[in-house]
C-alpha cells in the first residue's frame, strides 16, 4: 500500500461564518511539495492544522498514516518555519536556537552543538552572536528554518520562506531548501504565493483558492497558464534609475513605474516572468546593483487561478 505524505479527507475550517478550508480532500506524495496559493487562499490554514496549532472544524487530516491533532509522537517529527517574524529581538541567533533546542527535548549537554550545526547548515555562523533585532530580513529567515531543523525533523513545514528576499539570499535558500529534501531526506511542504518561487524548489505543486484545492501535480501545465499574463513585481533597491535604464533593452519588459511615495521603490510589468525572474540575479551582479527585496504583487497567479476556477 502507498504511503503518503499528507491525506486529508473533506477537511474544513471556518472562523464564524469564515470558510478557510472547504472539503480540501487531496494525497500528497512524499518529497518536497510547493503549496501554492495567492494570499488569503487557505494556506496558512491548512499548514497550522497540518501541525496541530489549530484543530478542524470538521474532516481528517493524516501526515504518514497518523492523526496529528493531539499526538505528540508524530508532532515531535515536525519542523515548522512560521511566516511571522514574531523573534526575540534581544537575543542572538546562538541562544535563540540553543533555547528551542533544549525545549524540543533536546539535552543541555547536546543542545550546543546542535544549535551549532544548524546554524552552520543555514549559512549564519558569522552572525550568530548578534541579536536577531539587527538581522536582514535574509538572515531572519535563515534563523527560523533553523530553528525548525534543529531536532534534526523529518518533516518540514515551511510557511513563506522566500518572502521578501532579495534575489542572491532567495536563490541561496532555494539551494538550502533542494538540499534538506534531497540529501537530507527530509519531506519537505512549502507554502508561496509566487509561481516562480515555488518551480525553484520543486515541480510537485497544490494549488489552493478560496479555501479549495483545485488542482495538484507537476508545475509545467500551469507554467503554461501562467505565462499568458503579464506580471507585475516590485523591487527596492537604491539604484531604481541604474536598474531601470538596464531594463530598458528588454523587450519583455512592458512598463516601469517608480513609487512617488518611497524613493527605494521600483514596479516593473513584464510578458515574460520566467525570463525577467532569471535575469534580475545577473544585473545585480554585474552591474553591483544593491537589491534588497522583490515581491510578486500576483495579477498573473490571480489571473490563473480565476481561470481555473471558472465555473465554481
Amino acid at each position: 500500500m502507498k504511503s503518503y505524505f499528507i491525506e486529508t479527507y473533506d477537511l474544513n475550517k471556518w472562523y464564524k461564518e469564515v470558510m478557510a478550508l472547504n472539503k480540501v480532500t487531496v494525497k500528497i506524495d512524499r518529497g518536497i511539495v510547493g503549496l501554492l496559493g495567492p494570499n488569503g487562499a487557505g494556506k496558512s490554514t491548512f499548514l497550522n492544522i497540518a501541525t496541530s496549532q489549530i484543530r478542524q472544524s470538521s474532516g481528517e487530516i493524516y501526515i504518514e498514516g497518523h492523526e496529528v491533532w493531539n499526538n505528540p509522537e508524530i508532532l515531535k517529527r515536525f519542523g515548522f518555519c512560521p511566516e511571522q517574524e514574531k523573534l526575540f529581538e534581544w537575543m542572538t541567533g546562538r541562544k535563540f536556537i540553543r533555547d528551542l533546542a533544549k525545549l524540543s527535548g533536546i539535552s543541555r549537554e547536546e543542545a550546543e552543538k546542535a544549535a551549532l550545526t544548524a546554524i552552520d547548515l543555514v549559512g549564519m555562523t558569522d552572525s550568530m552572536d548578534r541579536a536577531i533585532g539587527g538581522y536582514s530580513k535574509g538572515m531572519r529567515q535563515r534563523i527560523k528554518i533553523a530553528q525548525a531543523i534543529v531536532h534534526d525533523p523529518d518533516i518540514l513545514f515551511l510557511d513563506e520562506p522566500l518572502q521578501s528576499t532579495d534575489p542572491l539570499v532567495r536563490r541561496e535558500l532555494v539551494i538550502l531548501i533542494q538540499s534538506l529534501g534531497r540529501e537530507f531526506g527530509k519531506d519537505i511542504l512549502i507554502s508561496s504565493h509566487i509561481l516562480h518561487e515555488v518551480e525553484r524548489v520543486t515541480s510537485n505543486i497544490l494549488l489552493i483558492f478560496a479555501g479549495r484545492a483545485i488542482a495538484q501535480g507537476d508545475i509545467s501545465s500551469i507554467r503554461e497558464l501562467m505565462d499568458n499574463y503579464p506580471h507585475t513585481i516590485r523591487i527596492r533597491t537604491p539604484e531604481r534609475k541604474k536598474l531601470a535604464i538596464e531594463l530598458l533593452d528588454y523587450d519583455f519588459v512592458q512598463n516601469i513605474e517608480m513609487d512617488v511615495l518611497n524613493k527605494e521603490y521600483i514596479s516593473i510589468r513584464t510578458a515574460d516572468p520566467d525570463a525577467f525572474y532569471c535575469l534580475i540575479p545577473e544585473i545585480a551582479i554585474e552591474s553591483k546593483i544593491e537589491i534588497s527585496e522583490m515581491t510578486s504583487l500576483d495579477a498573473g497567479l490571480e489571473a490563473v487561478f480565476e481561470y481555473l476556477t471558472k465555473g465554481m
